[in-house]
């Protein structure tokens, strides 16, 4: 009996593939570490496969934050649906549903960490990652709108700004969190604090 022909990945699975190799490689070895063999030795992908897609790590790394970018954004939206089904609920619990299961983990905030050091020293990458975590910030801005609106209050500050506030506060307290894990839990300063701030920044 004859074997029916292998099928071919298509192009957003090779891909998907590839991120995924990626996101073992750069967590195992860092993003300066990892070779373009490591990435695809752990995507089951040959070098041709990577070239057909990406130019060089840089461009994979961006790749892999406009995925992170879909799952911020998706969790948000379910935020946001849990703000319109129970119009009740208080902005302080919204915002601890926020950080529970938020999609940003320990490897992601690594990786996120080492590239933007990396990028602030290359003058021609920096501005493209600024312009990935624009969307980011434009993202959590939607969000906290959305959030206010359902509650009858609109913001009184820049939207932009207040985003990056918000990020500094993830972020910053993210870090905390991998150094001190017993006294500072993930989450717990945004979960606390959060609803304060936007509270502050509304009528």
């Amino acid at each position: 009996m004859a074997k029916s022909p292998r099928k071919r990945p298509s192009r957003q699975e090779t891909i998907e593939k590839l991120l995924d190799g990626a996101t073992l490689a750069f967590v195992e070895r860092g993003f300066h570490g990892a070779t373009l063999d490591d990435i695809c030795a752990r995507a089951g992908l040959t070098r041709g496969a990577f070239h057909s897609s990406f130019d060089n790590k840089e461009q994979l790394f961006l790749a892999l934050y406009d995925r992170m970018l879909t799952r911020v954004r998706d969790h948000l939206v379910h935020i946001q649906a849990s703000a319109e089904a129970y119009p009740d609920k208080s902005l302080a619990t919204l915002f601890a549903e926020l950080t529970q299961n938020f999609p940003i983990d320990r490897e992601w905030y690594l990786l996120s960490s080492e590239f933007q050091l990396y990028a602030m020293r290359q003058p021609a990458l920096a501005p493209q990652l600024a312009q990935h975590r624009a969307l980011m910030r434009e993202t959590v801005a939607d969000a906290l709108e959305q959030l206010l609106s359902h509650r009858g209050l609109s913001l009184t500050v820049d939207r932009d700004l207040l985003a990056r506030l918000l990020v500094a506060i993830h972020d910053g307290s993210y870090a905390q969190s991998l150094l001190e894990p017993e006294a500072l839990a993930p989450g717990s300063l945004m979960a606390r604090f959060g609803e304060m701030i936007l509270r502050a920044a509304s009528a």
